[in-house]
């Protein structure tokens, strides 16, 4: 079933969508679905007896295929004058390509996310993470169940509530690990956190358990962190790098201005590395800003560092 049909047969949700609702199908923000309206004249939403944006079910399914694309590299202006049909045929070459996911492990995990019961999954993730140990827990399980997981969202097979109870589920079980590794005073000292609106947690938890491993200082600092704190955090436990994850629900403009003005308030000896899907296909540079887009590179990013700067 693709996603068209998916959202067409979804009795509970209605024939237009406003904008907050199309927000939460496809977690495209209500700035970044006005923007591309402006620049690519999609998505086209109508306009309620109020004026408001409402949207047909045809569209918000598109746009459940755009962000899937996005989130796997494609620019936006590649993609908004293409067909359905055309983008999911995308869709399903580019997950083919990049990684095979055996029938039995997508039987498996689908099952376990539609019984929507926390206990059940909980249990699920427990024995993954005991049978696979943190870091094959991180690079191959939660690699492979994010894209599986992205794919069936964006072709209608799990609801939008499923995947965030599997999601908050992981980073609950991922911060129970991480906090059972034992205490790490090597540098570099690492500082991990979102910019402001950026709620998205997952990427920062899987890079800090990488890091941790690897006997770095990584601290997660959580979400939503001003430019203000972060400067101030930096210089009061005298941070060596500062690292960010910008979802692709983040408008990589705003991603980009933040990253601008982080740079210009913190000393050019302190690193700022920068990662998430946001960033993956914009050709925009900040200067002194390291860009990421796999967790192997960041790894040796520290062990570069380590060379550069020698023990301390």
């Amino acid at each position: 079933m693709n996603a068209k049909l998916a959202l067409q047969q979804n009795s509970e949700l209605p024939v237009l969508l406003p904008i907050n609702a199309v927000e939460r199908e496809t977690g495209v923000t209500k700035e970044l679905l006005r923007m591309w309206e402006r620049r690519y004249s999609f998505p086209a939403p109508q306009r309620d007896a109020q004026g408001d944006r409402v949207y047909p079910v045809d569209q918000v399914a598109k746009l459940r295929l755009v962000r899937r694309l996005i989130d796997a590299g494609y620019r936006p202006s590649k993609l908004m004058s293409l067909s359905a049909d055309d983008l999911e045929h995308m869709l399903k070459s580019q997950t083919q390509a990049r990684h095979e996911v055996s029938p039995e492990f997508e039987t498996e995990l689908l099952e376990v996310i539609k019984t929507s019961n926390s206990n059940e999954i909980q249990d699920y993730l427990a024995h993954q993470m005991v049978t696979m140990g943190l870091e094959r827990f991180v690079l191959d399980f939660l690699q492979h169940a994010n894209g599986l997981i992205g794919d069936s969202w964006s072709r209608g097979v799990i609801e939008v509530h499923e995947e965030h109870l599997f999601m908050e589920l992981v980073q609950k079980i991922m911060r129970q690990a991480i906090a059972n590794l034992r205490a790490v005073n090597r540098p570099p000292r690492i500082l991990l956190t979102t910019p402001p609106t950026e709620t998205h947690t997952q990427g920062i938890l899987m890079v800090e358990a990488l890091l941790r491993l690897d006997n770095a200082d990584a601290v997660c600092y959580g979400a939503q962190m001003s430019v203000r704190d972060v400067a101030q955090a930096v210089q009061r436990h005298k941070m060596n790098i500062v690292a960010l994850s910008f979802s692709a629900a983040y408008p990589t403009t705003q991603a980009i201005e933040f990253l601008e003005d982080l740079r210009f308030k913190l000393p050019l000896n302190i690193e700022i590395w920068a990662g998430g899907s946001s960033l993956r296909s914009t050709r925009r540079r900040v200067e002194a800003v390291e860009f990421f887009h796999d967790l192997p590179s960041i790894r040796q990013a520290v062990k570069n560092w380590r060379v550069a700067n020698g023990p301390r």
